[in-house]
């Protein structure tokens, strides 16, 4: 029998070895609030995540939640909440279960879902009946979870068995001075983000990283008070873009490394609304009372230093009585406000204050500073040479105030001090300073922040000019005429002289009767009729000329930000001029297709241009002394972003004309008057356009390409 019970007793201590080895622990519990008085309970396990089992008490208002084979290793096993519906967390453990009992102010109802080593539930009021417990939810929810305690913002990633399978994610959750951090989960992605600033929201590309499409998200974190309202993550294509909108004036800062990045918004005080309002001060020292009528203010300054437990040392000159009633503030606070009423100040260093009048510290603060400077200007002089890379040395005359011939002027609007001087090697391109070692240093970073590389920009510019013109010309020669020759006397009647229509070839006649020819015919239609003594000739001409042209001009240029570049292609035309004193000079004048593009690149990456665009030619038509040039000029300042083609201006010209010649009466007989007209019909159109596309190269390395 003996036996029998010790085989039953290590059966069982076998069994509760083997429950004890393959159970986990409840290692934390962590609330925090959801809007409409909801709330969210995170459960911490270390290994084993179990769903619970549970049952609700309408009164009184709890909840129980069951975890078997679990185990409880919190620091604490009561956890106790000033909130509206959550009142207390209890946690006790028997032989095979852990109990978690949630004390309500009101009925309730709740769910679970498990999110990796953790157990959230979420509890709110209760809004029908109690009912059996629901059935656990493993599967991530569709909507966001916002956090008002903790103030976090949950989008959750589905589960993956490979790291080239996580999508991106993103957390959201309020820091220091009213700002927003938003955490991005990358996984694996290796590439560098794409960040672009407008000017209410920032955009994040990831490129080639596919977002699930249920994984879309829209977040809104308004209730968070800071410049963060939504977040959006989205996926365009092949890429995942994350757009956070923002309010007011806001700046941000990213930063973080590996799988995990932070984008910090801080909110921008505006100073000028701003204006001079008082300062927030924060007080958290020991609670004090005081409550004194007509008492020295050495007194007060002495109850504070026993009370707060500070050393204060005050001034000589601290004196005067005041009277004071105070109860249950902190101390700090309490000789904040001793300080202002007698207009003092303290300086504090470790755990001894020091109290003076304002005045009086003041004069210190000005001695003090003034004897350091003296010992700084009167120290030894140190020599340095700075090399510089990408800038000219020239370019640092004007900031260190130097002379042509090298030697500082005497207005002091200068980095140096009054013993200082500088010298520039434009050979080496190198300055030589030599100052104080203050300076020096001062120097150094100043040489850092100028001499970089400037970016670079390829300026292109497209002339296009079009023009489209039509013509038609219709002229008529007629004549005739009659010749009597009688002896060595003749008459002559009419006139066609030789070769005056060309055709006839008839040496009898004078000019003919009707002239309007055209000046350049392409084709004519002579009928000639001759006899003995008289010939009859009726010649038509006529003329048609269509022009269609297009011509297309594009300089193109490259320069660095803010610097000057002029290209010019053309010719110069040379003319004689004549002075007073009859002496001769050959002149020129230009006519060339120019660019003339001052660029400057803007923080948001657009960029601002000065240009000037001149496309000349020589009108070979003019008589003038002096060669004519006819001109197409455009000046202007735009901005473009980059890559952008903008359209500076344009010309346009359409030019119309109707000419009719005719013999007057004979040319208004219908149909019979064409043979007394001449006719000519001009239309031209003429248009000019110039596009301009300015490019941020990458590096002051980019090759260009065409």
């Amino acid at each position: 029998m003996k036996f029998k019970t010790m085989t039953i007793m290590s059966a069982l201590g076998l069994g509760l070895l083997g429950q004890a080895a393959w159970a986990g622990n409840i290692t934390g519990i962590n609330v925090s609030a959801l809007p409409n008085n909801q709330k969210v309970i995170k459960i911490q396990f270390d290994r084993d995540v179990t769903a619970p089992s549970g049952f609700i008490t309408p009164s009184p208002a709890r909840i129980a939640l069951d975890f078997a084979n679990t185990g409880l290793q919190l620091p604490q096993s009561v956890l106790e909440y000033n909130d509206p519906l959550l009142k207390q967390i209890a946690a006790a453990q028997s032989a095979d279960r852990s109990r978690l009992m949630l004390s309500l102010a009101q009925p309730g109802e709740y769910k679970t879902e498990i999110k990796g080593n953790e157990v959230w539930v979420y509890v709110q009021e209760s809004t029908a009946a109690p009912a059996a417990a629901p059935a656990v939810v493993r599967t991530p929810p569709v909507a966001a979870v916002t956090e008002v305690r903790t103030e976090t913002v949950y989008t959750p990633a589905p589960k993956s068995t490979s790291a080239a399978n996580t999508p991106i994610g993103v957390d959201f959750r309020k820091g220091a001075n009213n700002s927003g951090l938003v955490e991005i989960n990358i996984g694996n992605y290796s590439g560098q983000p794409e960040i672009k600033r407008q000017a209410d929201r920032l955009m994040i590309t990831y490129k080639n990283a596919p977002l699930p499409t249920e994984q879309q998200r829209d977040l809104d974190v308004t209730d968070f008070s800071t410049p963060v309202r939504t977040i959006a993550l989205r996926r365009l294509g092949n890429d995942t873009q994350l757009t956070i909108r923002m309010q007011g004036n806001w700046t941000f800062r990213p930063s973080g490394s590996g799988s995990r990045q932070t984008i910090e918004i801080s909110p921008q005080v505006d100073m000028a609304s701003s204006g001079l309002k008082p300062q927030q001060k924060s007080f958290a020292g020991k609670r004090v009372s005081l409550d004194f009528q007509d008492v020295e203010v050495r007194t007060i300054l002495q109850i504070l230093a026993k009370e707060s437990g500070m050393n204060i040392v005050a001034s000589d000159s601290v004196q005067g009585k005041m009277t004071i009633s105070l109860k249950d503030v902190p101390w700090d606070q309490a000789l904040d406000l001793v300080m202002q009423a007698r207009n003092l100040d303290m300086r504090k260093q470790g755990n001894i204050i020091n109290i003076a009048p304002r005045e009086e510290l003041l004069n210190k603060d000005k001695a003090t500073l003034q004897a350091q400077n003296e010992i700084e200007n009167l120290g030894p002089l140190v020599s340095q040479t700075f090399q510089l890379k990408y800038k000219s040395a020239e370019e640092f005359r004007k900031v260190l105030n130097i002379s042509d011939n090298n030697s500082n002027s005497n207005d002091r609007n200068s980095i140096l001090t009054a013993r200082g001087s500088a010298l520039i090697d434009p050979a080496t391109n190198t300055l030589i300073i030599t100052d104080t070692p203050n300076i020096i240093q001062k120097f150094e970073k100043l040489v850092a922040q100028l001499d970089v590389p400037s970016q670079q920009v390829m300026v292109e510019a497209r002339i296009v000019e079009a023009q489209d013109g039509f013509s038609r010309e219709l002229g008529v020669r007629f004549g005739g005429g009659y010749r009597n020759v009688n002896g060595t006397n003749s008459t002559t009647v009419g006139g066609l002289a030789s070769g005056a229509l060309g055709s006839f070839g008839d040496s009898r006649f004078g000019i003919p009767n009707v002239n309007l020819p055209v000046s350049s015919p392409t084709s004519a239609l002579s009928l000639i009729r001759s006899t003995a003594s008289g010939a009859l000739g009726l010649e038509l001409q006529a003329m048609q000329e269509e022009n269609r042209g297009k011509i297309i001009s594009s300089p193109r240029v490259l320069t660095q930000d803010r610097k000057e570049a002029v290209i010019e292609s053309g010719k110069e035309v040379p003319y004689q001029e004549a002075s007073s004193s009859g002496a001769t000079t050959t002149s020129f004048k230009k006519a060339v297709l120019g660019l003339t593009v001052t660029p400057q690149i803007t923080p948001d990456g657009n960029v601002i241009m000065d240009v000037v665009v001149k496309k000349d030619s020589v009108d070979l038509s003019c008589s003038a002394y002096a060669p004519c040039i006819n001109t197409k000029n455009l000046n202007t300042r735009a901005m473009v972003e980059d890559g952008g083609t903008l359209i500076l201006g344009g010309i346009y010209e359409e030019d119309n004309s109707n000419i009719d010649r005719k013999v007057p009466l004979l040319g208004d007989i219908p149909v019979l008057g064409n043979l007394f007209k001449y006719q000519k019909r001009n239309q031209r159109r003429n248009e000019l356009l110039i596009f301009i596309t300015p490019r941020i190269m990458g590096n002051a390395g980019s090759n260009l390409r065409y």
